[in-house]
């Protein structure tokens, strides 16, 4: 089979949809890896580590997608990409469709593109792969986040998120209970804050506690608590995920207007709508705006600061679908994979998700 990667249209997409490594598990198979010129540089790697391991460099996005039976990015797709795809490709990527446009969908539709989720793959157990692995890779950037913007100078309330000898440490809360929000509440208490983590289901907050050894206070997430707890917030953190659909708005505009002025909300829900009303998308180049008093930072594809790192993770959890694909095609690996085939938007001009079938008025099939 033949596997295309190409140059994330996205200015602040620092990431690769391979590594080297990966190619290499591809070539070693027999299949071909059409690399576009310039896509691992922004992870450090260069044209040559990928030509090195059997990956054959193109220079146009064009030839990526002619060439390819199967194609990988990280951001959605634009519409000049859309355009380039062609009749039944396979489509990998964060593509967010549940936020997406609808002519993008359309377009696609009418190809016959089978388009994969990175975000909704999700094994038996309920595990979502992708997300929960890059999760632990965006909890762990949210004390550095934190900290830099509480500093006087950008604005903040001039904290130490630890604390001091007679000084108090920062208050975060946390509102989530998933991985996301785990690795968020692991940074916060490895830094010192004194942490209050919000859910709506008492075994995973029960998970929670047992996982910090009681360091953690944990509440139910009614719009009580919720208010109570913004309103002493220093570091605001929302980790909702509902996979393919949009976040719940949790923390309404009143609330972020009662909170400290210079504190900061990180609202990690943001590629899914945001669970903060005040939220809007911003960019690594621009993360931060202040609304209310309080900083937002909003960036979508955090984990594009550790480019290399998060580059890695993808790689590694892609190949073995990929290779699946390889040697029994589309249809088959669907079949015998669950996981993978959770994980599909569409296939054979067919919405195969109900929330985004209704969301864009599309036909749609219940895979």
């Amino acid at each position: 089979m033949n596997y295309g990667v190409i140059n994330e249209s996205s200015k602040i997409e620092d990431r690769a949809s391979l590594s080297p490594s990966g190619v290499s598990f591809l070539v070693e198979k027999g299949h071909s890896v059409y690399f576009q010129a310039g896509a691992g540089i922004k992870a450090g790697y260069s044209n040559e580590d990928f030509v090195s391991l059997g990956a054959e460099l193109v220079f146009t996005k064009e030839e990526v997608f002619g060439r390819s039976d199967t194609v990988l990015n990280i951001s959605p797709l634009n519409e000049e990409e859309c355009r380039l795809a062609r009749n039944d490709q396979i489509l990998f990527g964060f593509h967010h469709l549940a936020v997406s446009h609808r002519d993008i969908v359309k377009e696609l539709l009418k190809k016959s593109v089978t388009m994969i989720g990175y975000e909704i793959i999700q094994e038996d157990n309920e595990d979502l792969p992708f997300i929960e692995s890059l999760s632990e890779v965006a909890g762990q950037l949210c004390h550095v986040i934190a900290g830099h913007n509480l500093q006087t100078t950008h604005g903040g309330r001039g904290l130490v998120i630890g604390g001091v000898v007679s000084v108090p440490p920062a208050t975060a809360v946390i509102i989530g209970s998933t991985i996301l929000a785990r690795s968020a509440i692991k940074a916060m208490l490895g830094a010192g804050a004194h942490t209050i983590a919000l859910g709506r289901y008492m075994d995973k907050l029960r998970e929670l506690e047992e996982m910090s050894s009681g360091r953690l206070a944990t509440l139910m997430a009614s719009n009580f608590n919720l208010a109570r707890m913004s309103a002493i917030a220093d570091i605001l953190i929302g980790a909702v995920l509902r996979p393919g659909k949009r976040a719940p708005l949790m923390i309404t505009r009143d609330m972020v207007r009662n909170m400290k002025k210079g504190s900061i909300i990180i609202d990690l829900s943001i590629d899914q709508g945001g669970c903060v009303e005040t939220s809007r998308l911003t960019t690594l180049e621009q993360p931060t705006y202040v609304e209310e008093g309080v900083i937002h930072y909003c960036v979508p594809n955090i984990t594009s600061t550790v480019s290399r790192t998060s580059s890695k993770v993808l790689s590694n959890l892609v190949i073995p679908y990929l290779l699946q694909i390889g040697e029994l095609g589309i249809d088959k690996a669907l079949k015998a994979n669950k996981a993978l085939a959770r994980g599909v938007y569409m296939h054979k001009q067919k919405v195969v998700k109900k929330n985004i079938g209704e969301r864009f008025g599309f036909d749609y099939i219940n895979g």
